[in-house]
């Protein structure tokens, strides 16, 4: 994944800890001070959803057969969906750029 300032081609890839954790979509570059939004493909956020359905219903059918082998299917398919992102990124989204800038209004 391309993790470049689409404004400045800054590596933003090592942020502070503050802003590792995002409340919203967007931050500011470090070094050109530009807005940029997250980039999420839909790729990602189908496997996501995708994940979280399966664990769901594993979980449903755990509790309702109360089994202990069905919850231990849903860990290993909560443990498999966090693998699965990062191995994305890696092999699929190689060249998706992770921002994209913000068109800046001026101010009134």
């Amino acid at each position: 994944m391309d993790y470049r300032c689409p404004v400045c081609r800054e590596n933003i890839a090592k942020r502070r800890l503050s802003q590792t954790v995002m409340l919203g979509l967007e931050i500011e570059c470090p070094r050109c001070n530009s807005v940029v939004r997250h980039n999420i493909h839909r790729a990602e956020t189908i496997i996501v959803l995708l994940n979280f359905a399966v664990i769901l219903v594993l979980a449903v059918f755990a509790y309702w057969f109360q089994s202990r082998g069905l919850v231990l299917v849903a860990v290993g398919a909560a443990l498999v969906g966090a693998a699965a992102s990062p191995l994305l990124e890696r092999t699929y989204l190689r060249t998706w750029p992770r921002y994209a800038s913000i068109v800046q209004r001026p101010k009134p």
